[in-house]
């Protein structure tokens, strides 16, 4: 192809709205670098986002029961350490994390917004930086028919008994017992269900 007809070819594409638009964004783009940098922090955003989702969790082989319903934004990690059971529900913003220890949900377990599932801490040893120590793990696991409040936390190595509610903004640092309410910093037991 000439350079008149590559000069032809581009004026028939630049002719196209459609192609045109394109174009004058990539320009823009290329113009401004603020634009530039929230472009490629909104991709990576969403990259974020898709590599912790449930339908990529599935994909890397999480183990998840019938009918789960998780909003956006809901955050997976350790995919092959999370086992969850059937109608389990997660409302947005909230995370589940497992490092090397298993998070085991049970059947008709509900997160509330902002619900915060941690399976392991760093260590705490006082001559090395906590940044440098390695994670210490520890299974969780929560029974079934259990509801979470929103922006609850649970840290590693409790066990939650099936039937259990747990307040909003609570601290679960210690096992709780089946069909109670359970409520605050550290989560106590407020009465039974």
């Amino acid at each position: 192809m000439s350079r008149l007809d590559k000069i032809k070819f581009f004026k028939k594409l630049m002719d196209d709205p459609e192609l045109n638009q394109l174009y004058q964004r990539l320009k823009e783009r290329k113009l401004n670098p603020e634009i530039m940098e929230l472009e490629d922090a909104l991709i990576r955003w969403a990259g974020f986002l898709h590599h912790h989702s449930l339908e990529y969790a599935l994909q890397k082989g999480m183990k998840v029961g019938k009918n789960p319903k998780v909003e956006p934004l809901v955050i997976f990690m350790g995919f092959e350490w999370i086992e969850i059971g059937d109608d389990f529900i997660a409302s947005s913003f909230s995370t589940i994390r497992a490092v090397s220890k298993p998070i085991k949900i049970g059947n008709k377990v509900s997160l509330g917004p902002g619900v915060a599932i941690i399976g392991a801490n760093h260590g705490i040893e006082p001559n090395s930086p906590h940044q440098l120590q390695p994670q210490i793990s520890a299974e969780i696991e929560i029974g079934d028919d259990v509801w979470i409040g929103a922006g609850a936390i649970v840290l590693p190595g409790v066990k939650i008994g099936s039937g259990t509610i747990i307040g909003a903004q609570s601290l679960v640092s210690k096992d709780l017992p089946e069909n109670t309410i359970c409520a605050g910093i550290p989560a106590q037991v407020v009465r039974k269900r």
